[in-house]
């Protein structure tokens, strides 16, 4: 965070038992803040309890105790905050499903980057239109002293809408008013919501890969296809906040000569605050795929000339996966995709072959990409990809997933 000068850190917990299944009974978030502005020295560690089964000072949720998934960090000169969808324990042992869509855990940044746990708001039982609300994503600011607007301090979320599965297009904007109450002994924050209309998007198809080595899958006597990657769903991604406005982007079907493929929806959202009052629109937004291929896993950040930079991952027949990144302000829509980390050889982990741990031979893949700008206002990007190993072999990882991590600076005129 540029303006405490400090690290956050967030993860996941659930409590196991001695040989390592999630069984709880309890789950919590995890936070780790850097004592100086160096990630090498010190550490303040905290913890949200986030098992929602009314015990240890939880509220009593539906099918609890449960887990906080997918913790989502955003922060503006106020606060800092922290949404996670929300599932019951049980159902990672083979249990029913129970959803309570995103909870946001609101606390003061300032009190965090100090060493101090301040009081925490949790905001939960949020409802949209046909359903639940769930990935209510927070915002990063990505300038230094910029701050959201409204009085006391407003911090934005953005969510998806597409509640079966199917096409939606709309796109939902929360904010967090009077953030700047979140320091105080009582905070008094408020959160509102209003639904815009936006482009179209969909649930996408899993994403192929290009042929190449596959040791697992030759021991198991080829006798599957390559796997493909799951690219999820269509939940909103990443959200940064720059220049008066929220970028996101999320995975979506698009339809292409060939078929259906897996591809990116964007957007650029102006939000306001008058008189106590949410007022949103599109400022911008468009469609990114590559012909014959997927791309999947949108992140997107902006240099200090306002020239916006989506990274993500790109696979399919001709490619395998790879990092790769374009810059999307082209006013012609005509983006040129640039491979920042070429990948290697598919993906060829256990839990892609029904032989082994797989389901419907599609391989988990990463969850999400990263972007971010730094002091002086260059574009870093993290994307996941297939890296070669240290002794050149195609493919590096665990039976479980041979996947990396690519991380790049890039540059808003499309070069790396």
């Amino acid at each position: 965070d540029q303006q405490t000068q400090r690290w956050f850190i967030t993860i996941a917990q659930i409590d196991v038992d001695p040989s390592g299944n999630f069984i709880g009974p309890r789950a919590h978030i995890l936070i780790a803040v850097s004592k100086s502005n160096d990630p090498r020295g010190g550490f303040n560690l905290f913890r949200i309890d986030a098992t929602d089964d009314g015990g240890g000072g939880t509220p009593l949720h539906s099918g609890c105790p449960c887990f906080g998934d997918q913790p989502h960090v955003g922060a503006d000169t106020n606060g800092f905050y922290i949404s996670a969808n929300e599932f019951n324990i049980a159902f990672l042992n083979g249990g029913s499903l129970f959803f309570n869509g995103a909870q946001i855990y609101a606390m003061s940044k300032t009190q965090l980057a100090a060493g101090n746990l301040s009081p925490v708001v949790h905001f939960a039982d949020l409802s949209l239109a046909e359903g639940v609300a769930g990935s209510i994503i927070p915002a990063k600011p990505l300038r230094v002293r910029q701050t959201n607007d409204g009085p006391g301090g407003v911090e934005y979320f953005l969510s998806a809408l597409d509640f079966f599965n199917q096409l939606d297009n709309r796109i939902a904007v929360w904010a967090l008013s009077n953030t700047a109450s979140l320091s105080t002994p009582t905070p008094d924050v408020e959160l509102t919501k209003v639904i815009i209309t936006s482009e179209t998007y969909g649930f996408p198809p899993s994403a192929e890969q290009r042929p190449g080595p596959t040791p697992l899958r030759d021991f198991f006597g080829d006798i599957e296809p390559i796997e493909k990657l799951h690219t999820n769903d269509d939940r909103m991604q990443q959200v940064v906040f720059a220049d008066g406005k929220l970028w996101a982007g999320l995975n979506t079907v698009v339809q292409q000569r060939n078929g259906l493929r897996a591809g990116i929806a964007f957007f650029s959202v102006a939000p306001s605050m008058s008189g106590g009052s949410l007022q949103a629109k599109i400022a911008d937004q468009g469609y990114l795929s590559v012909r014959g291929n997927d791309v999947l896993n949108p992140a997107i950040g902006l240099d200090s000339s306002g020239n916006a930079v989506m990274v993500f991952t790109l696979t399919g027949p001709d490619f395998f996966p790879s990092a790769a990144f374009a810059n999307i302000t082209d006013k012609k829509k005509k983006f040129k995709v640039r491979i920042v980390g070429p990948g290697v050889a598919p993906e060829d982990s256990c839990f892609g072959y029904n032989s082994c741990l797989g389901v419907d031979g599609i391989a988990p893949w990463g969850d999400y990409s990263a972007a971010t700008a730094d002091e002086n206002g260059n574009i870093w990007v993290a994307t996941e990809f297939i890296p070669a190993k240290s002794s050149g072999i195609p493919g590096t990882g665990t039976f479980f997933a041979h996947w990396g991590t690519f991380v790049a600076r890039v540059a808003g005129e499309d070069n790396p």
